[in-house]
């Protein structure tokens, strides 16, 4: 599969950089100019409420760590069934916005928002070419991208699961050490 808006970029083993260790970026943009997307499977400490003045108390869920770019800026990713103004289709029914009116509303009034949001600080980016350079260094494995894994799947075996699902080609790569001077 080809790098795309919309595919999931799952890290290698072999990628070293801490930022992205056994992560799973959902890329939302893909283009000349640029990449960017977030790292879906890092929750940080921090509930929605406690990290962002204004919202109800509600807003329990955990706040995800999106990457080290622009760690100030917030940004909501939901699944389908929820409308908000701002709102950009990614894939498989999930959409990307910022808009912090919204997401409260969201937060009061959407069955189950936990299972149809996650709320992200900061972003992973890539400037023009970077990314390219990074798949032919075998940093990244492609799939498509799925609702279904960053909404259903626990944020800690998410990089396993998405690995799994790709087959025996891959499935294996699940068992190298996080350090492989340990193994």
């Amino acid at each position: 599969m080809h790098v795309r808006e919309g595919c999931f970029l799952i890290a290698s083993p072999t990628l070293r950089d801490p930022n992205f260790a056994r992560t799973v970026v959902l890329l939302c943009e893909h283009g000349g100019k640029g990449s960017m997307g977030l790292v879906v499977n890092r929750p940080t400490e921090h509930s929605v409420a406690e990290a962002l003045s204004g919202m109800p108390e509600r807003a329990t869920q955990r706040l995800f760590w999106g990457g080290p770019v622009q760690q100030h800026l917030v940004l909501v990713l939901h699944r389908h069934g929820i409308d908000t103004p701002e709102g950009k289709e990614i894939v498989d029914g999930m959409a990307l916005g910022n808009d912090s009116d919204a997401l409260v509303q969201i937060l009061e009034t959407a069955p189950e928002p936990m299972a149809r949001v996650r709320v992200f600080s900061g972003y992973a980016g890539w400037g023009a070419g970077q990314l390219d350079a990074e798949m032919e260094e075998h940093s990244w494995i492609v799939r498509p991208g799925a609702a279904r894994l960053v909404f259903e799947t626990e944020p800690e075996v998410m990089w396993t699961e998405a690995l799994r699902e790709l087959g025996p080609r891959f499935a294996h790569l699940t068992t190298i050490p996080l350090d492989p001077r340990v193994n």
